[in-house]
């Protein structure tokens, strides 16, 4: 398997870091905007307090444009409003994106923005249905004042109009647009003559770019995609999904094999128009929906976690055309696994998913171009429609999954050594803590200790070769700032 042939070369008997080929400042990612952003500031703050306990580095938070405009079923723009002045808007309805960003800062924790359609009507340029119009050709003049808003609140010397509330905190990462290739997001994907969705959305990343350095975050984390994994080849062309790799093709202007693409749909026949100023690449490696462990690669028009060299392939064939920066960074911004319970179709075990949560870590950690892992969500959702890949069940039970998230652990084989991998996820950065690697006959049994590990990495992260055992395994962490011991889940050992 691939992921076994990353771990080959001279391991030492103990390693505290990472080794050179791994991810050294792999970030830990959270999204859940529906008690975050949806739901009241009881649930938001009480949801921030279980970030903090699982150790979360940064809340990726989709901006939904209608959320905060002013006449947001209206074809016409308001008379003089200023889309690009954060004072022009509802002052309410910014709060629930002001006490996130206060909440998460509050908490040591940043906030990824991601703004995002449904828009305002009034944005839209088609003449269609107001339900069309929420998704469909945003204007981007609009847009880039949209996003200069934003940018303009969250400078960090922006007042709350809130009395008494003083200066909003800033944000520094931002990436463009939700699921761009996905028609519940933008459209129309594509017309009669081709393809749509990648131009509108090159369009969109200049414009939020404008935006941004407007009110000065220029220099801050910038990443375009923000892909789904997967596109559908029937239905109807305005609203099925796109292939990922088709559609960055599109929007860098490339074709399958690399070359300059000469496309009057895509608006490629008058060249590029500059590289695009980004700092990175977002993308959500979901295997079918999370339903399928995390080594599946998917189909040929798949970019899953095991799959990503295709994303890298795309990356490297733009830069070669001047299209992006060089070595762009890779971010998976949304990320997850669906349980049974409660959904009975695509959903796995609750077992399964905390184990496939932990080896997707590892799979991550040891590519040194992906940056940052999320997962999605807290919560189940209400509807079984919707997803189901929450820590906690709907009704707040904890799913074993919540343990592997605090404490990821993988165990794998490799001849006569076993593989211990693991993460002090709630570990402050750099500091020094020490794991108890822990073995017991069956998962019912009394764990021994094996070996005390000395970590001391930039994220918590451990990786230890130890001769092979019969058993299960665990870690136990009792963090140096105090408190009672913490338990990963119990681990069988991989392949």
């Amino acid at each position: 398997m691939k992921r076994f042939a990353l771990l080959s070369g001279a391991l030492a008997a103990l390693l505290a870091g990472a080794p050179a080929n791994a991810s050294r400042v792999q970030r830990s990612i959270f999204e859940d905007d529906q008690t975050l952003v949806l739901s009241s500031p009881t649930i938001r703050e009480r949801t921030l307090d279980d970030l903090q306990t699982l150790g979360v580095d940064t809340v990726h938070s989709v901006v939904f444009w209608n959320k905060v405009s002013p006449a947001p079923l209206s074809t016409h723009r308001p008379a003089g409003f200023d889309g690009s002045n954060p004072a022009a808007y509802p002052a309410s309805l910014w709060d629930r994106y002001d006490g996130l960003v206060r909440g998460a800062q509050a908490r040591g924790m940043d906030v990824l923005m991601s703004p995002s359609s449904p828009m305002p009507a009034w944005a839209s340029g088609c003449k269609a249905s107001l339900k069309v119009r929420k998704y469909c050709r945003p204007n981007p003049t609009q847009f880039k004042r949209f996003v200069q808003a934003l940018g303009t609140r969250y400078s960090g010397s922006y007042a709350d109009e809130n009395e008494g509330k003083g200066v909003l905190p800033r944000v520094s990462r931002w990436s463009i647009w939700n699921e761009p290739n996905q028609g519940g997001w933008l459209q129309p994907q594509a017309t009669k003559r081709g393809a749509v969705a990648p131009a509108l959305y090159r369009q969109l990343v200049r414009a939020a770019i404008l935006g941004l350095r407007a009110s000065g975050h220029g220099s801050d984390e910038i990443l375009f995609g923000e892909t789904a994994p997967i596109g559908r080849r029937s239905g109807p062309a305005a609203s099925r999904p796109t292939p990922p790799g088709e559609f960055l093709r599109g929007v860098l202007c490339i074709d399958s094999r690399g070359r300059a693409l000469r496309s009057r749909s895509l608006d490629c026949r008058g060249g590029f128009g500059g590289r695009l100023a980004v700092t990175g690449v977002a993308h959500h490696p979901y295997t079918r929906g999370g339903s399928q462990p995390p080594t599946s690669k998917g189909s040929s028009t798949e970019i899953t976690i095991s799959s990503i060299s295709r994303l890298k392939t795309i990356l490297r064939q733009a830069q070669a055309k001047r299209r992006i920066p060089r070595n762009l960074p890779i971010q998976y911004t949304e990320y997850g696994f669906q349980t049974n319970p409660p959904d009975g179709l695509f959903g796995v075990s609750l077992a399964k998913q905390a184990a496939w949560i932990n080896e997707s870590d590892f799979i991550a950690w040891h590519d040194p171009r992906v940056r940052a892992v999320a997962q999605y969500e807290m919560r189940d959702e209400a509807s079984l429609a919707a997803f189901q890949t929450g820590l906690r069940f709907n009704d707040g039970r904890l799913k074993p999954s919540w343990a592997a998230y605090r404490l990821p652990l993988w165990v794998a084989r490799r001849g006569s050594k076993l593989l211990v991998w693991g993460q002090l996820r709630p570990a402050a950065d750099g500091a020094v803590e020490q794991v108890d690697i822990q073995k017991a006959p069956t998962a019912n049994g009394t764990f021994t200790s094996v070996r005390t590990v000395r970590v001391r990495s930039r994220k918590g992260f451990f990786n230890v070769k130890l001769p092979k055992r019969a058993g299960v395994w665990r870690v136990s962490w009792t963090p140096s700032t105090g408190g009672a011991a913490i338990l990963s889940r119990v681990a069988r050992p991989g392949r």
